[in-house]
């Protein structure tokens, strides 16, 4: 772990605390402060895939929540100095000043549910960063997951029903980021919605199927193997075989042996 002179931290978060009701000064101080942190001579391997496409810091790891934790009653307290930051800082071509703003979204009190809802409905209305659609959905979307649940699920309902990709793809990312936070009771629904894309999906959302079948299959295993095969039974042509087959490790022997002998049942068909 980096040695990070600690009063001198507290003295450059006060700083930036300070010009929260001035967006661009802000954002600007933000930049410094990220810059004074910035990791200029440790070298990424090569071949790692990188975490943002976007322009990013190389930061220390306590560096991003120290900055939420300074700013977290500002981000509660100030909601039209909280809303001018965001918009300033989603001009910002650098990760981690959108990622600042999911955050300072999802501090937002209860009556700006509304507010928040549009604003997410905006920020995935247009192609994003990977990085940054995965911070809407675990930062931005703190609040409504607590205060208005039923909205994100409508939120996320509504990627899923979409016909571009894209935006099915950001759903499937949604309910992966979900599912450790789920109740045993939301597991039903959310098996109702992933139940069309295991059978019929499009190669461009391979990926994002998998690491949700692996989530799914990490909360209850019996039940999305019997998921699994259900579809399996419904569902015509070799395609969906090749599909389970890439699942198989998600699962312990017995549940992967029964997937297995379900598949050649359904060969023989």
């Amino acid at each position: 772990m980096v040695a990070i002179n600690l009063n001198r931290l507290a003295k450059q978060l006060q700083d930036l605390r300070e010009m929260f009701n001035q967006p661009e000064a802000f954002r600007a101080e933000l930049h410094r402060f990220l810059s004074f942190y910035h990791q200029y001579s440790r070298r990424k391997h090569e071949d790692s895939i990188p975490k943002s496409f976007m322009r990013q810091y190389d930061l220390p790891i306590q560096i991003v929540p120290q900055l939420e934790l300074s700013l977290r009653q500002l981000a509660q307290k100030e909601t039209e100095q909280s809303f001018a930051v965001i918009e300033e800082l989603w001009k910002d071509d650098y990760f981690e000043a959108r990622d600042l703003a999911c955050f300072i979204l999802g501090q937002q009190a209860e009556n700006q549910t509304e507010r928040v809802v549009s604003l997410i409905d905006s920020w995935l209305s247009e192609p994003q960063d990977r990085a940054v659609v995965a911070s809407i959905f675990k930062k931005a979307c703190v609040g409504l997951l607590e205060f208005a649940p039923h909205q994100f699920s409508e939120l996320t309902k509504n990627l899923l029903a979409s016909k571009e990709l894209r935006k099915q793809g950001y759903g499937l990312m949604a309910l992966s980021i979900y599912l450790p936070k789920a109740h045993h009771n939301d597991l039903p629904g959310i098996y109702g919605m992933v139940r069309p894309f295991i059978a019929h999906s499009d190669l461009q959302l391979q990926s994002r199927l998998s690491e949700l079948v692996r989530e799914l299959a990490k909360q209850s295993p019996g039940e999305v193997a019997y998921l699994l095969k259900e579809v399996l039974a419904d569902t015509e042509g070799p395609e969906i075989e090749q599909r389970l087959r890439s699942y198989l490790d998600f699962f312990e022997p017995r549940y992967a042996q029964s997937i297995q002998d379900a598949m050649k049942n359904h060969a023989k068909r």
